[in-house]
């Protein structure tokens, strides 16, 4: 990106959730960096028309293995705010939060870590908050290391992402029938070149009940166990694809 990149950290917040926003902006102000609020999209409030027009239920049905909560429609939405900003403010790249999230005290380095990157990334992962992925090594970037994954954690509560990867994600979203997290590890099919920078820097907070969760708990949702397996063997081999294209490295 080099020392001149034009960048920002956007902040998703609700409404009503004031509380994590004094929260949030209490740990960027400790570390000194600007950040900005985006107003996320409260899923509660949403009309079934408002639905009908992003989210693809049909494809749901046949593609992914429950249907999406309310709550999950709304993250996806705040998120499609956040890359929109990106080309809005026409910025390089923009470092992308949850307001729920805990910050390691090397956050503060990402910036002056991203102005070092040469490669072509569209994503960047700074949070693993469930299940770890195997990271395949490309280089040390001062205390960081700098990695590709077979298969992109899960999880959106931490990434960043470059303006082109705001665009080709803005080009086939929405609509869109996966939760955020898990369609972010589909690198192939979104053509993303996605990254990750380790030791992750942000993880969820266990202080504050999910505002997804709150809104409705995709854990209670119907499950459709033939089309989950479907969805982890396509996964799996859009996973190969991407690894195929990127080229052979060292695993960590």
């Amino acid at each position: 990106m080099g020392q001149a990149a034009k960048w920002a950290i956007f902040v998703i917040n609700l409404p009503r959730s004031a509380h994590r926003w004094r929260t949030i902006s209490h740990s960027l102000n400790a570390i000194g960096l600007p950040f900005q609020r985006i107003e996320g999209v409260d899923g509660a409030l949403l009309s079934e028309a408002d639905i009908a027009e992003v989210f693809d239920r049909k494809r749901a049905q046949t593609h992914y293995h429950y249907e999406l909560t309310r709550g999950e429609i709304g993250c996806y939405l705040s998120h499609l705010k956040a890359w929109q900003a990106v080309l809005d403010q026409q910025l390089d790249y923009a470092i992308i939060l949850e307001d729920d999230v805990v910050l390691a005290d090397s956050f503060r380095f990402l910036p002056q870590t991203l102005a070092k990157l040469d490669d072509a990334w569209d994503l960047i992962k700074i949070a693993a908050p469930y299940k770890k992925q195997k990271a395949i090594q490309l280089g040390d970037i001062g205390s960081f290391g700098y990695v590709r994954y077979r298969k992109p954690p899960m999880g959106a509560c931490g990434h960043v992402v470059s303006a082109a990867g705001a665009q080709k994600l803005l080009a086939k979203r929405p609509p869109f029938y996966r939760p955020v997290d898990v369609d972010l590890q589909w690198q192939d099919e979104l053509g993303l070149n996605v990254r990750g920078l380790l030791p992750y820097t942000v993880d969820n907070s266990h202080e504050h009940e999910s505002d997804i969760f709150a809104i409705g708990d995709r854990r209670a949702q119907q499950k459709r166990p033939l089309q989950r397996l479907k969805h982890q063997i396509k996964l799996y081999f859009d996973s190969v694809r991407a690894n195929h294209k990127a080229g052979p490295q060292r695993q960590q």
